[in-house]
């Protein structure tokens, strides 16, 4: 549970391990619950025009560049491809 005074990259931080488990094969769910207008929708995509401010950047956004760069990683090191 985070309060209203914890920062996007703090929330990543937490749930970071969540997208790790997930590129490792594992089922992960993470879920935003909480009453209309606390902010889950802010929290999981960010305000609009945030993919240019890394520190409002929401959950997705930020979820699908550590997959892009995980699997970036993978292909220079040679182990993702479909090369015989």
């Amino acid at each position: 549970m985070f309060g209203p005074e914890a920062s996007q990259p703090a929330v990543f931080d937490e749930i970071s391990q969540l997208v790790q488990s997930a590129l490792d094969g594992y089922r992960v769910c993470i879920f935003a619950y909480g009453q209309t207008g606390s902010g889950k929708t802010y929290t999981m995509e960010g305000p609009p025009a945030s993919i240019d401010n890394e520190e409002q950047r929401g959950m997705i956004p930020r979820a699908v560049h550590q997959i892009f760069a995980s699997a970036k990683e993978l292909e220079e090191k040679g182990k993702l491809g479909c090369e015989p």
